[in-house]
């Protein structure tokens, strides 16, 4: 971790001269003598220029003649950890360490191998040596490294501990600030984040990412008009922090306040203007406006940056469902389905939408697959259901609700369905039965048997059991 240096014009006329006998030696096939300093800048060169043959034939010469330099050894190390050796490059780092044990160097890079490795306990034991023997103006770096490898075997408490010391030293530290965030998130410690955040404002009144981080815990506390004001604060310090629009917006949605969203959106991509899920968030804001138009715009406009954006494509093909564009519904939900095959709400719309163009053996198929997906799901019983009855597979129908009452017993909703199946068959005891069943659990959700089968309302067992329960 040596501070980087300025070279000069000298510098470089040694350098060049260094490189000139090294490469006349290798054509000429003779010995000749390089200090350590030498052979460490011929390293440095032919890595910098990607010529690894060449820095492969100088790490050679260079152990050769000095096979107990340690800085050699390190730089050495160096050289096969960026051709993606890692384990040749720990072996000249064992090397170097039993030289110079206590090198930060040394250690530091081990910790880096380990880290690639994906060895964190590893890499933990080697950066935790190097903050030993680190200067002052090093252990920023290492303590946001020990951070990170605590984030990678989940262990954010201890994550929290090194982000917190780290910004005890330097306030400013941006990357800390944020992973700090995203720690106190993610290990669902919302409240002590709030808390952190709210001192840390308090004490740097003028810290955006403050600000910034303050506002999420109250957004994730569901605190939404808190959390604007702390995204407002953010604002007012960096005028041009994208995020604190982007989250601002969020905030306005999960009030239903499209039109102040979509407004906040606009400001997002007056600083960021490829922003593919800016333009996603405002076609969803407008189609939560019942704006079909002007969403399918949008949704195009984030697809235009990123086709790869499965609900994107699931946006245009919703909106295209409530236009009664049924065929178009059917082509994006596809692209959707291609993109994203797991998502049981595209394999719904499909249904949904093969269905009302009467491709009822399609939009069957298009069911099971939801079911198979979720097989709690409140509704996909009773759509498989009324697929089947329109299929006139009346069995299969009645298959699926009685799947539904063993497997769903508080679904209401189903119950009500079901007896609606019942009445319209003409199996007025079993219809009865479950009628009585679901009056009596769920009273409040009659009418979702009307909504299922209207001449109920004329049916005088029906009225009797429903006066019977009002009362």
């Amino acid at each position: 971790m040596d501070e980087e240096n300025d070279f000069s014009f000298d510098d470089e006329i040694d350098i060049t001269l260094t490189v000139q006998r090294f490469e006349k030696m290798l054509s000429q096939k003779t010995a000749l003598f390089f200090d350590v300093d030498e052979f460490d800048n011929l390293l440095e060169y032919y890595n910098s220029k990607n010529s690894y043959s060449k820095a492969l034939e100088v790490s050679k010469n260079a152990l050769n003649q000095h096979p107990n330099s340690a800085t050699l050894l390190l730089s050495v190390a160096q050289l096969y950890l960026s051709i993606h050796k890692p384990q040749e490059a720990l072996k000249f780092l064992n090397k170097a360490e039993a030289i110079e044990p206590y090198n930060i160097d040394l250690f530091y890079t081990k910790a880096s191998i380990f880290s690639q490795l994906r060895k964190s306990d590893k890499a933990i034991e080697n950066y935790k040596k190097a903050l030993q023997h680190s200067e002052e103006f090093e252990k920023e770096d290492i303590l946001l490294q020990l951070a990170f490898e605590y984030e990678n075997l989940d262990k954010h408490k201890e994550a929290i501990g090194y982000l917190k010391e780290i910004l005890s030293l330097n306030i400013d530290n941006e990357t800390a600030l944020y992973e700090l965030g995203f720690c106190f998130d993610v290990s669902d410690q919302i409240e002590r984040g709030r808390k952190y955040f709210q001192g840390f404002v308090d004490a740097n009144p003028y810290s955006y990412i403050g600000w910034y981080n303050l506002g999420i815990t109250y957004a994730k506390l569901d605190l939404f008009e808190k959390a604007i004001n702390c995204y407002d604060f953010s604002i007012a310090i960096k005028e041009d922090f994208s995020s604190a629009y982007f989250n601002k917006a969020h905030c306005f949605n999960q009030q239903e306040k499209y039109e102040e969203a979509l407004s906040c959106f606009h400001e997002t991509l007056q600083f960021d203007t490829e922003d593919s899920l800016c333009y996603y968030y405002m076609g969803e804001s407008f189609e939560k406006l019942e704006n079909y138009e002007k969403a399918i715009s949008f949704y195009k406009k984030a697809l235009s940056l990123d086709e790869y954006m499965p609900d994107a494509w699931h946006g245009i093909a919703s909106c295209y469902f409530e236009l009664e564009r049924e065929l178009d519904t059917i082509s994006y939900v596809k692209k959707a389905i291609k993109l994203d095959e797991f998502n049981l709400e595209y394999h719904y719309l499909l249904g949904e939408a093969q269905g009302t163009l009467g491709f009822q053996n399609e939009a069957l198929e298009s069911f099971k697959r939801v079911y198979d997906l979720d097989p709690e799901n409140e509704t996909i019983l009773i759509d498989l259901a009324n697929t089947c009855k329109e299929l006139n597979e009346n069995e299969e129908a009645m298959d699926y609700y009685i799947l539904g009452v063993q497997n769903q017993s508080k679904n209401g909703k189903l119950l009500y369905n079901f007896v609606a199946f019942l009445l319209e068959k003409g199996d007025l005891i079993n219809a009865m039965f479950y009628l009585d069943v679901a009056l009596k659990n769920y009273y409040d959700e009659k009418d979702e048997l009307f909504e299922a089968y209207e001449e109920a309302k004329y049916n005088p067992q029906v009225i009797e059991l429903l006066e019977y329960y009002k009362n």
